[in-house]
């Protein structure tokens, strides 16, 4: 009887040891794994990132490219805008706008083209080099799902081609800042008209969603705490740049949805194309 009991309570010990060395493997496993998570997506968040800013310098070096051109393209192309000038003149170029109506993904009131207003460097000449700029900037566009919902990462990979090409224009439009500026060094803007034979500087600044849940709140931040940066700090200038030329009703807009955010920039120069064309003008 006596071993009988024995034997009993070493059962329960050995059970009651199963029980336990379970328990620790499982909380074990929940200290190594989330750690790890935690980097995978943080890795997946810098990827994406890293990718962002190249295309961003690609955006760059296509608007400086169709610059370099365009400064220097015949005055009726542009309304009447002088050689040049970036702040004169409408624009009878391709417009993006025009084709999402036509395709009905678009509003009446959505327009890419500023008229000719005078404002500095939104001019007939600067729609056409902005729009060298944002059409390779449209892959970078967030998902509208996740626009609306940002902590379903599913949204944040899927949507409808129609109407997300619609929300990735508008998106496009309205966080990126497109400037001619004097080098590569200055922040000023360049003085008009632009030497026909100096040196173009095109910088382009840009507002890129954070998509990867948890990770983003740690490498990128609110939109208004971006767009509230005051001083002389890199992040400061650029969102100056983008409260310059970006759409800065747009820009609030966002600050009301969820999301985080970081601003890219890029810049590229080359030297200005300064054809010379021949007019009734100057050979009768």
């Amino acid at each position: 009887m006596v071993e009988l009991a024995l034997k009993w309570g070493m059962f329960l010990r050995v059970r009651s040891s199963r029980r336990h060395s379970r328990g620790v493997v499982y909380v074990e496993f929940l200290i190594a794994f989330v750690p790890v998570f935690l980097l995978f997506l943080g890795v997946c968040q810098l990827v994406l990132l890293t990718a962002a800013r190249l295309i961003v310098s690609h955006a760059a070096a296509t608007a400086v490219r169709s610059a370099i051109v365009v400064l220097e393209d015949p005055t009726d192309d542009y309304g009447g805008a002088p050689r040049g000038n970036l702040s004169k003149g409408k624009s009878d170029s391709f417009d993006w706008s025009e084709l999402l109506k036509r395709l009905g993904l678009a509003s009446a009131n959505v327009s890419s083209t500023d008229s000719s207003k005078g404002a500095p460097q939104h001019g007939a000449r600067m729609a056409a080099i902005r729009l060298a700029a944002t059409t390779p900037l449209l892959t970078l566009a967030p998902k509208i799902g996740a626009m609306i919902s940002g902590e379903n990462l599913e949204r944040s990979l899927v949507s409808n081609s129609a109407v997300q090409l619609a929300f990735a224009y508008a998106y496009t439009e309205a966080t990126t800042a497109v400037a001619i500026k004097t080098d590569e060094w200055n922040d000023s803007l360049v003085v008009e008209p632009i030497d026909p034979k100096g040196s173009v500087t095109v910088e382009v600044t840009y507002l890129y969603n954070c998509g990867v849940p948890v990770v983003r709140s740690l490498l990128c931040s609110t939109l208004s705490s971006l767009l509230d940066s005051h001083g002389d700090s890199a992040g400061a200038k650029k969102a100056e740049r983008l409260s310059q030329f970006a759409n800065p009703l747009a820009l609030r807009v966002l600050t009301l949805m969820v999301g985080r955010y970081t601003i890219l920039q890029g810049q590229a120069t080359l030297t200005n194309q300064g054809a010379a064309y021949l007019t009734v003008e100057s050979n009768p």
